[in-house]
């Protein structure tokens, strides 16, 4: 199993996550790909996104740029950036991972002035130039598929910075807000290290805890900002572990017996157990006290994700207690990956099993919406996409 860690030596902002990634080893025609499926009026050319090398402090760092032209960039709010992406032909797991990044920006924003978050018109963020880092971060993300990810403290600058509403401190107002509950360490440095989209990502990607003691260091990349600062190294990092596969992994089981909940709010209740970091939940019926037919509710989270799925349990049924037991579990390494299709993009997960063999399957969402589009049969896609698959792993 893979997980990948940051760090944000120097800082954080949405195109030094993005080449740290590319740094890292993810294809950036797979990136391409990805982006061009966006339907932004500001690209311009046939290869949105290109990368190159640059020297910072006498670091080797990739960095990255885009074929837009910034003159045209409309003022976009949060719902016209969620259309943008929710409409675009990008994976699922893509479409998710990029606004749940925006859905953290916008709420910042708006309790910065005070409105609503489908309100908030987003200027500096609301460029192409935040919405190809941001949708580019998710999708390089996807391409390395780790178990989990972690990051390092973030660095704060001081002073003020210029931005379209006028001259705010450092960090800037939407940066605190997203920054709220997450590692940070002050600097002395005279201007912006970690950016709001910088910050949202890693909070978006990164749910907290401490990673794994006994690691084995795989690879690493860096990637840096467009600024040259005297004397600190404006780079930032992402570090690719591998979790020796005999290691056991901890576990906490999550259970409660409920008989007084409305149907209807189950769904809601077992959607808020997944984004607290619950790998499994499931319900099972029960006959309770007095014959009262309940519900059981059960749920598998990591160490670094107990206390939030206890709270959500406490917060979204209607129980007035849970229980919870460490268990260890032992997985197959696996992966997740994209193939293109001629139809589209597929995600495709795959598990390596003892004796060696690999088992591919195909995302269900990806192809049933393939399907829905083409009228090509499922069957035939999740054949051609295991095909792909095998194709791409010379196997």
């Amino acid at each position: 199993m893979t997980i990948l860690i940051f760090d944000p030596a120097g800082g954080a902002s949405g195109d030094m996550v993005l080449s740290s990634l590319v740094d890292l080893g993810c294809p950036v025609q797979y990136l391409n790909d990805i982006l061009s499926r966006l339907d932004l009026k500001e690209e311009h050319g046939a290869d949105i996104m290109t990368a190159s090398r640059v020297l910072d402090n006498g670091i080797s760092a990739a960095t990255i740029s885009f074929a837009i032209e910034d003159s045209s960039s409309p003022e976009r709010s949060y719902a016209d950036i969620r259309e943008i992406i929710s409409a675009s032909g990008i994976p699922e797991s893509v479409k998710d991972r990029s606004l749940d990044i925006f859905s953290i920006l916008a709420r910042a924003e708006a309790a910065v002035h005070g409105c609503p978050p489908d309100e908030v018109h987003f200027h500096e963020i609301g460029a192409a130039d935040s919405i190809l880092d941001i949708t580019g971060i998710a999708a390089a993300v996807e391409w390395f598929s780790p178990e989990a990810c972690y990051c390092g403290p973030l660095p704060l600058g001081r002073g003020v910075v210029k931005t379209r509403h006028g001259v705010v401190p450092v960090p800037a107002p939407a940066t605190v807000k997203v920054l709220e509950g997450m590692k940070v360490r002050q600097t002395q440095i005279e201007t912006e290290l970690t950016t709001p989209t910088g910050a949202a990502a890693m909070k978006a990607l990164c749910p907290g805890g401490e990673p794994p003691s006994d690691l084995v260091l795989q690879a690493s990349g860096c990637g840096a900002g467009t600024k040259r600062i005297p004397s600190w190294p404006n780079v930032f990092r992402t570090l690719l572990f591998e979790i020796p596969l005999k290691q056991a992994e901890v576990m906490y089981i999550i259970e409660a017996d409920i008989d007084d909940m409305i149907p209807e709010d189950w769904e809601s209740a077992m959607e808020s157990l997944n984004q607290a970091g619950a790998l499994d939940v499931n319900l099972t019926q029960r006959i309770m006290k007095r014959g009262r037919p309940g519900v059981g509710i059960k749920a598998a989270a990591p160490a670094s994700s107990l206390e939030r799925v206890l709270e959500a349990v406490l917060v979204r049924t209607s129980t007035i207690g849970v229980r919870y037991y460490r268990v260890e579990r032992r997985v197959l390494e696996r992966r997740e990956y994209t193939v293109i299709l001629e139809q589209g993009p597929v995600s495709v997960k795959e598990s390596i099993l003892p004796d060696g063999s690999k088992r591919i399957k195909p995302e269900f969402r990806d192809i049933y919406a393939l399907s829905k589009k083409s009228g090509i049969p499922m069957d035939e896609l999740r054949r051609e996409a295991v095909l792909r698959a095998r194709e791409k792993n010379g196997c």
